[in-house]
């Protein structure tokens, strides 16, 4: 659901149009705050040389995070996707303003976008117990991006029926030349690190998000596969439950993404800490597949062996 503030109107100088959350349609003139949106924060200028430490997620509150699909980008990218992971009880409100700022002589300085170009003053609601992306466009910006560390700046954040008002977020990225560009389908799991008693979810099921980034509807199948990291760093399969069958039969991936969740408990033994990586087959068609991967780390809290959490709640499907 969005919440229409402003609607600018079609670029003159360049040929964007908005047509949903993330795109960013151009128009002459200064860009300029629509009602009730505020100007991001000021980006501080270290005096230090040295390179800060990376921010990739930031917080909200306990519960609502904002993180890029990746950390690290290739030279040029053009794209980035921004997870927004909602699992609180309170709807989170933002807008799709964003600049670009690069670490260089000490301090953040401001990559330009072309003068012309406006951003849509719409206010986006994400829902209680939800995920969502937003498109990033940095190949929009004045010129390429090269190898660096980048932080990208957002509007500030609403939070609530009362619209509490949360500071400008950011996040950090670099830009590499060995980086590899985000992949056509990703999957997101929410509410990380995840808490487990002797093995198994406190929660009723693991979210899952699927992140379909090429805009175009496909299909998944519903057969999870799950790995291990071991202590040599390499994937181990962890085998199904016997008696574990699958139908086969694909389920729909709509272009926006898809939300998900899978009873870890039912299909597997119960599972140690440790990181796991989680897979499905999708496909953009029936001619073709591909494998959409996502990573979660499992944990015990300390005194609670043998003793039951509070339960969280899962992200809807």
């Amino acid at each position: 659901m969005k919440k229409l503030f402003v609607l600018l109107a079609a670029a003159l100088a360049l040929s964007f149009t908005a047509c949903a959350a993330g795109d960013v349609p151009a128009d002459a003139g200064e860009p300029e705050p629509a009602p009730g949106l505020a100007e991001p924060a000021p980006i501080s200028h270290p005096v230090s040389p040295e390179e800060p430490e990376m921010e990739t997620v930031w917080t909200v509150r306990e519960g609502m995070t904002l993180s890029l699909l990746q950390t690290e980008y290739p030279v040029g990218v053009e794209k980035l996707t921004l997870v927004l992971d909602n699992a609180t009880e309170l709807e989170l409100d933002y807008g799709l303003q964003f600049s670009v700022q690069k670490y260089r002589d000490g301090g953040w300085q401001e990559e330009d976008f072309p003068e012309a170009l406006f951003f849509a003053d719409m206010l986006c609601a994400l829902p209680a117990r939800s995920v969502t992306t937003m498109d990033l466009n940095v190949g929009l910006l004045g010129r390429p991006l090269d190898e660096g560390l980048y932080r990208i700046t957002g509007s500030p954040l609403w939070i609530g029926d009362g619209h509490e008002e949360s500071p400008a977020w950011h996040v950090d990225f670099r830009v590499t030349a060995d980086a590899r560009p985000e992949p056509d389908y990703a999957l997101y799991i929410s509410s990380q690190p995840i808490p487990t008693v002797e093995g198994c979810l406190v929660t009723d099921r693991l979210p899952v998000y699927f992140i379909n980034n090429t805009g175009v509807g496909g299909n998944m199948l519903d057969i999870p596969h799950l790995e291990r990291r071991n202590d040599a760093g390499e994937w181990e399969a962890v085998p199904w439950k016997e008696g574990i069958g699958f139908c086969g039969t694909p389920d729909p991936l709509p272009a926006e993404g898809q939300s998900w969740s899978e009873d870890l408990y039912m299909l597997w033994e119960p599972l140690e800490d440790g990181r796991y990586r989680l897979s499905y087959a999708v496909r953009p068609t029936f001619d073709t597949e591909e494998t959409a991967y996502g990573e979660f780390t499992l944990y015990t809290p300390e005194g609670s062996h043998g003793l039951p959490l509070a339960e969280n709640s899962p992200i809807e499907e």
